[in-house]
């Protein structure tokens, strides 16, 4: 029975908690910021304003803590406000990595001797592996995930993008901001050395940063009677996705012909190895690969790629964030 993907964009930004295996531990709430954005006229004038009180008008400025909202075009650089100093950070590092294990002794320590007031937050097989050198972190056991929205203020990854997109995968709802150290094999996504780590971590403590915002896409599978997908007897439930959905052929040796819906009207037909619909994010990913176009992040939009068509004339197609997206192979 074919299948149908349906996925719309969010956007997301950037733990009743425990510690290692010794002591529970109550954290508090995340805390509140503010996000500023200030735009630039072409022109000093409009309406008759001077400069100074043109600025002072579009400069935007409200209370938010990254909320989601489908089909958002609240994109762009933003400068981060704490309202109060921020309580709780959780650190994520790459997995079986010396290089990352040795980066997160040196931050772990120096962020509990230079701000004892923060509570540091890794995953729980982390603060077993390192519960005696870091026997002051916290942890939040793997059933209450839903903890981590409810008090991280913000998180720091310590690896390449892979580590990033692990991190995205802790925030079923909006991911608080997070400062990425480069200390992986690929660093799109990565913006800090980790050599800088001090003056980026004091900044990001006092709230001296800039604070980019970055779609997700959600993504739900149904049957072609639009019954959800099971596994197992269990519904699949729905997904947050950093980089892509992709609908592909598989082991079939076949192509694949795949009905493209946007907002329930007929788009086209792609017959191809596959399709993916990246965000912008994801556009320096499998979307790349398969001769997409590279898209800033500051760019809402839908980035819908075919994987070797069999039409040459089937090109990258850029749809709005608001779109509402199907993808349906046909029954035949």
């Amino acid at each position: 029975m074919p299948t149908r993907i349906i996925f719309r964009s969010l956007r997301t930004w950037a733990v009743r908690s425990y510690s290692t295996v010794r002591q529970t531990t109550e954290l508090p709430d995340k805390v509140h910021f503010k996000l500023t954005r200030e735009q630039w006229a072409l022109d000093g004038t409009e309406s008759g304003l001077p400069m100074q009180s043109m600025f002072d008008k579009i400069k935007t400025r409200e209370t938010t803590n990254i909320l989601q909202a489908p089909g958002s075009t609240y994109g762009g650089k933003f400068t981060l406000d704490w309202t109060e100093r921020p309580r709780n950070v959780l650190i994520i590092k790459k997995p079986n990595d010396i290089k990352t294990e040795n980066a997160l002794i040196q931050v772990a320590n120096w962020l509990n001797r230079e701000h004892p007031d923060l509570n540091l937050i890794v995953e729980p097989s982390v603060a077993v592996h390192f519960q005696e050198r870091l026997p002051f972190v916290h942890v939040i056991p793997r059933d209450q995930k839903h903890e981590y929205t409810r008090t991280v203020d913000f998180a720091i990854t310590l690896g390449g993008d892979g580590t990033m997109l692990h991190l995205s995968s802790l925030f079923p709802k909006a991911t608080p901001p997070v400062v990425c150290f480069s200390l992986g094999t690929l660093g799109f996504l990565m913006s800090f050395q980790f050599r800088h780590f001090k003056r980026v971590l004091t900044d990001m403590t006092t709230g001296k940063v800039a604070l980019m915002l970055r779609m997700r896409l959600f993504c739900s599978l149904h049957q072609a009677d639009g019954r959800r997908i099971t596994v197992d007897g269990k519904e699949v439930g729905d997904r947050q996705v950093m980089n892509e959905v992709s609908l592909h052929r598989g082991r079939y040796p076949h192509l694949t012909a795949i009905e493209c819906y946007v907002d329930g009207e007929f788009l086209t037909e792609c017959v191809a190895d596959g399709l993916i619909v990246s965000t912008p994010t994801g556009s320096t990913a499998y979307s790349l690969s398969a001769g997409g176009p590279i898209v800033h992040p500051s760019v809402q939009s839908l980035v819908m790629t075919p994987i070797c068509p069999r039409s040459l004339s089937f090109r990258t197609v850029l749809l709005p964030p608001s779109a509402n997206i199907r993808l349906q192979p046909e029954s035949n």
